[in-house]
C-alpha cells in the first residue's frame, strides 16, 4: 500500500488467486445464482468439513489458532501489503467506514445498556458479540470468492483494523470486570501481525526494496493457507458450541440482529455519507456484516465473562450469516 503514484521501484509479479467464473472481481457481471454458489457454498462446505472433523475426533483448537495467528496471518498480511496495488486513497476509507461503524454500534450499545440498566457483565456481552465481526475466518474467504484477489487485500484492511480493535476494545470489555486492563496493551505488542505490518510498509515504502521470488512465494503460500485453515477453524469451533446453543438461544437474538443486520446498514449509511464507491464500498459494507467473531469467545473464557452465552451467540450468528451474506451479496450485485 502507498502514496498515488509512488511505490517500490520494482513491483513484484502478481499472482492473483482467481476463483470460478470469468467475473469474479465483479459481482455485477455474475447472475445471483453465480454469487452464491461462488461465494458462499465453498465456505459453507470447507465450514462444515471443520465441523463433521470435531465432531468425528477432538481437535487441539489451541494449536490450531497459534499457527493461524503466530505464522500464517502475519505472512498474509506481509505478502498483501508488500504486493498490492491499492494506494493510501482506496485503503483509508476502509478504515474510516469500519471505525465509525464501530463507533455507533458502541454508542448504541451504551445507549442500550444505560436506557436498560444492564449490570456491567451483561453491557459487556452486548457489546462484545455486536461491535466485533468475524473478519478473518469469514471476511477474508467471502472477500476472496467474491471479488478476487483485490477483494482480499481491501479485505486484510478490515482484518488489520479489526484485529487492532478486538485486541484492546474486546480486552477491555472482557476482563474489566477483574480489573484486567493493561492486558490490552500487552496483547497488542505480542501479536505478530502489526510487525508484519511495519516491516511491509518499510520494505515497500521507505527502502523500496523488491524481494527475490525464492522469498516471496513461501511467503506467498503461507499467507494464502489461512484461508482454508481458518474455515476449518471455525467448523471446528462451532462444533465445540453446538452443546451450548440451546440454552441461551433467546438471549442473543438481539445481538445477532444488531449484528447482521444493523451493522451493515450503519456501515452502507457511512459509505453514502463518505462518497465511497466501487469495490471498497462493497467490501467494506461485507466485512461489517459479518457474523460475531470467534475471539470473543476465547476472550470471554479465558476471563470468566458468560463464556456459554458468548459461544452460543458466535455459533447462532454464523450459521445466520449464511443467509444474510447470501442476501446482501445479491443486492452488492445489483
Amino acid at each position: 500500500m502507498c502514496e498515488e503514484g509512488r511505490g517500490p521501484t520494482r513491483a513484484p509479479p502478481r499472482r492473483a488467486f482467481r476463483p470460478a467464473g470469468e467475473g469474479a472481481r465483479h459481482l455485477g457481471r455474475r447472475t445471483h445464482r453465480d454469487v452464491i454458489i461462488t461465494a458462499i457454498i465453498p465456505i459453507i462446505l470447507t465450514v462444515g468439513l471443520g465441523f463433521v472433523l470435531e465432531c468425528r475426533r477432538s481437535m487441539d483448537v489451541r494449536a490450531l489458532s497459534s499457527l493461524a495467528i503466530y505464522v500464517l496471518l502475519p505472512c498474509l498480511i506481509f505478502h498483501s501489503l508488500l504486493t498490492t496495488e491499492l494506494t493510501l486513497a482506496e485503503a483509508l476509507p476502509i478504515v474510516f467506514i469500519l471505525v465509525l461503524t464501530t463507533g455507533t454500534l458502541w454508542a448504541l450499545g451504551k445507549g442500550v445498556a444505560r436506557l436498560r440498566r444492564l449490570p456491567r457483565d451483561e453491557e459487556s456481552f452486548f457489546l462484545l458479540a455486536t461491535l466485533f465481526m468475524n473478519a478473518g475466518n469469514m471476511g477474508m474467504p467471502v472477500a476472496l470468492y467474491a471479488f478476487g484477489q483485490r477483494g482480499l487485500d481491501l479485505a486484510v484492511i478490515c482484518v488489520l483494523v479489526a484485529n487492532l480493535l478486538m485486541n484492546t476494545v474486546a480486552v477491555y470489555y472482557s476482563s474489566r470486570h477483574r480489573g484486567g486492563r493493561r492486558a490490552a496493551l500487552r496483547t497488542i505488542f505480542s501479536l505478530p501481525t502489526i510487525y508484519a505490518a511495519a516491516a511491509a510498509l518499510i520494505v515497500r515504502g521507505l527502502l523500496h526494496i523488491s524481494l527475490p521470488a525464492f522469498l516471496l512465494d513461501p511467503i506467498q503460500i503461507l499467507g494464502m493457507a489461512i484461508i482454508p485453515l481458518a474455515q476449518l477453524l471455525l467448523g471446528i469451533q462451532l462444533a465445540k458450541a453446538r452443546a451450548r446453543v440451546r440454552t441461551h438461544l433467546v438471549s442473543v437474538a438481539v445481538p445477532n440482529l444488531v449484528r447482521l443486520v444493523l451493522a451493515p446498514a450503519v456501515a452502507h449509511a457511512f459509505v453514502i455519507l463518505l462518497d465511497v464507491h466501487g469495490l471498497a464500498a462493497k467490501v467494506a459494507v461485507l466485512v461489517c456484516a459479518m457474523p460475531s467473531a470467534v475471539n470473543i469467545a476465547i476472550y470471554t473464557t479465558e476471563f470468566g465473562l458468560q463464556p456459554r452465552r458468548t459461544a452460543t451467540a458466535v455459533f447462532t450468528s454464523t450459521v445466520a450469516s449464511f443467509v444474510t451474506l447470501s442476501a446482501l451479496l445479491l443486492l452488492l450485485s445489483e
